[in-house]
């Protein structure tokens, strides 16, 4: 059975206020970009991660760049933990 939209938009509502309270917990910013499901990561001045919403069918969070440093995996770790800890 499929997920209608006003659910699925529920649901990545309820998501982002986890990670951004995940995120701001560990020192990390948050900011949402105009009218996109895209949001940027402040690490520091000079280095983001883009975070985005891919809907139906995929319906998951992203990263991106992916890269194998250490505040990739940290910032995989905390949303996930944030996202399944918001799941009920």
């Amino acid at each position: 059975m499929r997920k209608s939209k006003a659910t699925e938009a529920r649901r990545v509502i309820k998501d982002i206020a986890a990670i951004r309270a995940a995120l701001n917990q560990h020192g990390y910013r948050l900011r949402k970009h105009r009218r996109q499901l895209l949001w940027s990561i402040l690490i520091t001045p000079e280095r983001s991660y883009q975070l985005t919403y891919q809907p139906a069918p995929i319906s998951a969070w992203v990263i991106e760049p992916q890269t194998q440093e250490t505040n990739h995996q940290t910032l995989t770790t905390i949303i996930k933990l944030a996202i399944t800890g918001n799941q009920s």
